[in-house]
């Protein structure tokens, strides 16, 4: 069990959309473990295909592996069932609170026998698992270096994904101008406002109970501003207030000189499996690397946003849009415990 919640303590900070950290684990043994979905941690209102979710499920076994390489052990998988089985149809049919994804288990390395997998981890420090973070403050207005773009790219190849960067700003504004319509479209649409509202954080003594969801302080917005769209929405599209709250939040969103695209394979759910596997690599690169992203959700989410993007940007296949840079340290948002994961 001591090897297990090692591994835990680290890989809990896993990214997941709206920090709603969906997995569960049941040790078994020393060299086994059960990963599961808890149900009432996805998002069936907005990930309307299930993607997002079995990504982040993909994203946090990763980061399993990578950390038990550092151990020297491998880590190996056995799907409960295929990822098509967890589309929220799926979900919304089953009946138990947590649902086996996974069966995991673990073999330590003999001497002198290490794993690809176990050498491709050393390059991503355990530490890094604790800088990387999403930067919703103001980008630096330095560029991406040439030389990281081109190692992203490179990267995404390996995994037959496509990197693309933006510094155009007439661009850039148009694409933040398009993130915002639809944010404020997707707000004013009952079942996306209303599960996206339960994950919001209002006060620090909330974030710090629930250590999950959107705390405020990581949004980079006031308490106000925050608790007027979680109650009233309607205010984004009053004539009268909604230029206003526009500027407001692209005066948030700050400087951003760059803007990244990931594109290919996801939106069927075995490729969202292994898509996650790639992101959670491909984050802890920008890690590596001093780089900080901020994903734009409803970009690819908000059907006629993302008309616009395949159609303006001349992409296809792309499930992820942000901006991309340097920032200052941004607040890192809080996480459950190990002994909040695990599960008898």
């Amino acid at each position: 069990m001591r090897v297990w919640k090692s591994l835990l303590q680290t890989a809990i900070h896993t990214p997941s959309p709206h920090n709603v950290q969906p997995w569960r684990v049941r040790i078994l043994s020393d060299e086994s473990a059960d990963l599961l979905i808890e149900k009432r941690r996805t998002l069936p209102k907005e990930d309307h295909t299930g993607s997002f979710i079995i990504l982040t499920m993909g994203m946090f076994i990763e980061a399993l592996t990578i950390l038990a390489g550092h151990r020297q052990i491998s880590l190996d998988y056995e799907l409960y069932q295929p990822p098509s089985q967890f589309t929220p149809e799926q979900i919304g049919k089953a009946q138990e609170d947590l649902l086996p994804f996974a069966k995991l288990h673990l073999k330590r390395n003999r001497d002198g026998d290490e794993s690809t997998e176990n050498a491709s981890s050393a390059r991503y420090e355990e530490s890094l698992f604790f800088t990387r973070r999403t930067s919703r403050i103001s980008l630096l207005p330095k560029p991406v270096p040439a030389e990281d773009a081109q190692a992203l790219r490179s990267l995404a190849r390996e995994y037959k994904q496509r990197y693309e960067q933006i510094t155009s700003p007439e661009l850039i504004e148009s694409i933040l101008e398009k993130n915002i319509d639809a944010l404020f479209e997707d707000l004013n649409t009952p079942p996306y406002h209303d599960e996206i509202a339960e994950w919001f954080r209002f006060t620090d003594r909330a974030s710090r109970q629930a250590r999950d969801g959107l705390d405020y302080r990581c949004m980079n917005s006031s308490r106000l501003s925050f608790w007027l769209v979680a109650r009233f929405p309607r205010l984004l599209q009053f004539s009268m207030s909604r230029p206003m709250l526009k500027k407001i939040y692209r005066r948030q969103l700050g400087l951003v000189p760059s803007i990244g695209m990931l594109a290919g394979p996801f939106w069927e759910p075995e490729d969202a499996f292994k898509t996650g596997r790639f992101l959670m690599r491909f984050w802890l690169e920008l890690a590596r690397r001093n780089l900080y992203l901020h994903p734009y959700g409803n970009l690819v989410t908000n059907q006629r946003a993302a008309d616009w993007c395949r159609e303006s940007l001349g992409v296809s296949g792309i499930w992820l849009i942000f901006k991309i840079g340097f920032s200052a340290v941004p607040p890192k948002s809080y996480r459950r415990s190990v002994e909040e994961v695990l599960v008898d």
